[in-house]
């Protein structure tokens, strides 16, 4: 081995017992011992995934690329006939030239230079109530997707045993969250936001199926408890569908109605046909407000994804592809509904912004705010502890698994990814896979304690066999050992024919 390598490795461990020793009293004085724990103890887990990594489906990978490819060059070709001329869709010149110069269209600005980024194709691609849809905006966004996922995803470079691995870093983020990078041999990428598509390639071993257990809605009750706020808290405690009951309360309709206009809309965003659709729905006319680009349910999700940590509305249209004057009344609506997350969770959160800039979350972890004072400031620290205690609770969880020799005997730690963590087991015992959901479940439901309030953020998971959205089938955590039997029985069936 490099002399070198073996006197940095050499270095890096004696330098790293220095800094121990030298600031060990901040740690313990500082209140962050048990976070320094913690850390210590996820490691092991983190290195198992680290180590194991998730099979790829290579053949459909490669038949996926010819197809992403193939529809690459139709859009391009599209677009520049209806450009009447070439349009390099990642040319900010020639997009400012086309778009704001000779459509005349007015420009877009960020942070105060004009821009033809993602949300400002969004806006031109939606239109406004004076000028109609740009297609070609559309088709932008589109290319740069293709374009993106061919060389982001699509021709990613694997380890040599052909898996899909990444670096895990347990202390990448102030929250608590993990960050995942490539691994030291280059191969790999980013774990926590990989597009859909490409996880469709992550299948499990031959004759394992994956576990995907997640934290559903989390963020959302941790808010509901901060801002203590009741009509969020009886979503909690009642186990309501929160973006039927959301929009239920927004827009003054029946949770009957939300539902059955979100089964025929879906997730549809053209305003022309939700209009047609919605002529079927003669009551639809006592809502006190209807979003024209979605169903009603879709805007009450978007409205709890979004809305509690002050965003603001034009954000907030850019993001979901709306004009910005339906964002405004979506968000006044939102926080009439829920008055506590303003008046009592983002006050508290400021008053200690402004005296000692410190929150220590209801499992223990502190963090300092050292940022200039404002509004960013403000939205971090209104984002800290629900992030924060999510993130806790999940790898707790993962500590727990990992710690119980009997589970895994059988269960295989493959990856996380804020709310969800994927295992994998063998399939040859659908009740076997039973056993390890429930026990799964138990150590992942951990009682969380807010104002005097006790209250568990629900475990719902996926089975299946590969990663992506159709891949896995949803086990809703209320479901019964029996009902998670049947399902589990169906799958296997369906996957072995």
């Amino acid at each position: 081995m490099d002399e070198k390598i073996l006197e940095y490795n050499a270095l890096d461990s004696a330098v790293t017992k220095e800094i121990e020793e030298d600031i060990w009293d901040d740690i313990v004085e500082g209140g962050y011992l048990d976070t320094y724990r913690f850390t210590e103890r996820l490691l092991q887990p983190l290195i198992y995934i680290m180590t194991r990594g998730i099979n790829v489906d290579a053949t459909t990978l490669a038949e996926t690329k010819k197809d992403v490819k193939k529809l690459l060059a139709e859009k391009i070709a599209e677009l520049h006939e209806l450009a009447g001329e070439p349009l390099n869709a990642n040319s900010p010149k020639q997009c400012q030239n086309y778009f704001y110069i000779k459509l005349g269209i007015t420009p877009y600005m960020n942070k105060g230079k004009i821009t033809t980024d993602d949300k400002a194709m969004q806006r031109i691609a939606k239109g406004t109530a004076q000028r109609k849809p740009v297609r070609e905006a559309r088709l932008v966004q589109e290319i740069r997707k293709y374009q993106k996922l061919l060389g982001t995803y699509l021709e990613i470079e694997f380890d040599e045993d052909g898996r899909f691995r990444c670096s895990i870093n347990p202390r990448g983020t102030v929250t608590g969250r993990l960050s995942t990078s490539k691994t030291i041999f280059d191969t790999g990428m980013n774990m926590q936001n990989l597009d859909p598509i490409f996880k469709n390639f992550l299948v499990p071993d031959d004759g394992m199926i994956f576990i995907e257990p997640d934290l559903a809605g989390a963020e959302w009750v941790v808010v509901a408890y901060l801002a203590n706020d009741a009509n969020m808290m009886k979503v909690v405690e009642e186990q309501r569908d929160p973006h039927s009951y959301t929009a239920s309360l927004m827009f003054g309709i029946p949770e009957e109605l939300v539902k059955y206009d979100d089964k025929l809309i879906g997730h549809q965003n053209d305003e022309i046909e939700i209009a047609e659709i919605r002529k079927r729905i003669p009551d639809i006319k006592n809502a006190t407000f209807i979003p024209r680009s979605m169903s009603f349910r879709q805007a009450g999700k978007k409205s709890n994804h979004g809305l509690n940590y002050d965003e603001g509305f034009r954000t907030f249209a850019a993001t979901n592809e709306m004009i910005e004057t339906e964002a405004k009344r979506l968000i006044a609506l939102y926080h009439s509904i829920y008055p506590g997350i303003r008046n009592n969770y983002h006050e508290r959160v400021k008053r200690k912004m402004n005296t000692d800039r410190t929150i220590i979350t209801c499992l223990g972890r502190k963090r300092k705010f050292l940022d200039i004072m404002g509004d960013n400031l403000y939205k971090a620290a209104y984002a800290f502890e629900p992030q924060s205690v999510v993130s806790d609770v999940l790898n707790e969880g993962l500590c727990k698994i990992y710690e119980d020799d009997d589970l895994m005997y059988d269960v295989e730690p493959v990856g996380q990814v804020h709310d969800s963590a994927l295992t994998q087991c063998p399939d040859n015992s659908p009740e076997r896979v039973v056993e390890i959901i429930l026990k799964m479940k138990e150590y992942l439901t951990i009682p969380l304690t807010i104002s005097g309030r006790t209250f568990y953020i629900k475990v719902d998971f996926k089975i299946g066999y590969n990663w992506g959205h159709e891949g896995m089938t949803e086990i809703k955590s209320k479901s019964t050992p029996e009902e998670i039997l049947e399902t589990v029985k169906r799958v296997i069936h369906n996957k072995k024919g």
